[in-house]
């Protein structure tokens, strides 16, 4: 939320500045006066500052960030390392723990879940909305989002959980980082 309202600032602030420069441009140029057009070129560098730090962000900063999440949570996750087991046998997987590996090639394998809409095999990423990550089948169609928590090996990604079509509950479920290789 912080980085839409500095975004909203410095566009605001720019689009102001840019406005200024060129009233004040147009007014050296109609006056001839050498002092005006150069006040007028000082204003411009404001919006052009301004703009500067916004491609900087999302361009170089949030790229960088999102890689070090997505190597961050590469590993394999677990049904079995979360400690709800009353969850597990309610909704019928305890009886055989399942598997997301998600590979820092990008790409994911998952044992099939009923009620969880991912393939058993397609592409992941970060930087989804909210900071979630995003799946893809095989074919590069959008399947599901999962929102990661937690850092290092202490990591889970929690997916939307719906085992019949009746249950309108927003169920998660989340699946912890193993320390299996």
């Amino acid at each position: 939320m912080i980085e839409s309202i500095i975004f909203m600032i410095l566009s605001f602030i720019g689009i102001i500045g840019f406005i200024i420069s060129i009233i004040i441009l147009l007014i050296g140029l109609i006056k001839k006066s050498r002092k005006l057009k150069m006040t007028g070129m000082v204003f411009l560098m404001i919006p052009v500052f301004c703009y500067g730090i916004i491609q900087l962000w999302y361009k170089v900063v949030i790229p960088n960030s999102n890689d070090n999440i997505s190597k961050d949570f590469v590993g394999i996750y677990s049904t079995h390392k979360i400690k709800s087991t009353k969850f597990l046998k309610r909704n019928g997987l305890y009886d055989k723990e399942r598997f997301l590996t998600l590979k820092a090639n990008g790409m994911y394998e998952f044992d099939t879940i009923p009620g969880v809409r991912l393939w058993k095999k397609g592409r992941w990423e970060s930087g989804g909305m909210d900071g979630e990550f995003n799946f893809y089948d095989e074919n590069e169609n959008f399947i599901e989002r999962g929102s990661p928590s937690g850092s290092g090996n202490n990591c889970g990604i929690s997916f939307g959980f719906n085992p019949t079509k009746k249950n309108e509950d927003n169920l998660r479920i989340l699946l912890k980082k193993t320390d299996l290789k």
